[in-house]
């Protein structure tokens, strides 16, 4: 993701600067940054970590649950458990 990408992200997504900061958990600062694509004339790189927030985001996901799933895991060299006993 790029500067224009990442501020045409923000404008389809009806989010001013504070809010985009807010959603992705950043400063505005970094916002901006990210929009100019440059801090003091060093370019500055939109982290993979916030383009798979932006996407997330775009997507409805607004915030993740990390509880442990029910049930248990099963292994991949135990697919027999997936097999219904009859």
């Amino acid at each position: 993701m790029n500067a224009k990408e990442f501020k045409l992200w923000r404008k389809a997504n009806g989010l001013s600067q504070t809010g985009a900061a807010r959603k992705l958990g950043l400063k505005i600062r970094t916002i901006q940054y990210y929009e100019k694509g440059k801090r003091s004339d060093r370019s500055v790189e939109i982290p993979k970590a916030v383009a798979l927030a932006c996407f997330a985001i775009s997507c409805g996901v607004e915030d993740v649950d990390y509880s442990e799933p029910e049930g248990r895991a099963v292994r991949p060299d135990r697919r027999d458990l997936l097999t219904p006993k009859a």
